[in-house]
């Protein structure tokens, strides 16, 4: 079994907080951008986001190293980003 150091404590809560909360917004930011009825995907994205938080919160605390957990947070959120904007460019908007 794998425990969690003194000096990991705060990593992982920044990294559930935080990370989180950026990769949950920035699933909507690509829910937005998918479609044309804005308002429509976003509500949607908004409501679908806690999956994406939640998911977050129970990986910042796994056995895997805070370093990885911020590594792949900050993949997923720029991937994300970047397909919201690719989606924009496309559009031409």
């Amino acid at each position: 079994m794998h425990r969690i150091l003194p000096g990991e404590w705060g990593g992982r809560v920044a990294a559930a907080v935080l990370g989180g909360y950026a990769i949950s917004s920035a699933w909507v930011v690509l829910c937005g951008a998918m479609s044309q009825a804005r308002v429509e995907a976003v509500v949607g994205a908004m409501q679908s986001s806690w999956l994406w938080y939640v998911a977050a919160v129970i990986w910042a605390f796994s056995p895997a190293s805070p370093r990885r957990i911020w590594i792949v947070l900050s993949i997923l959120i720029l991937v994300m980003l970047a397909g919201a904007v690719a989606l924009l460019y496309l559009k031409g908007l």
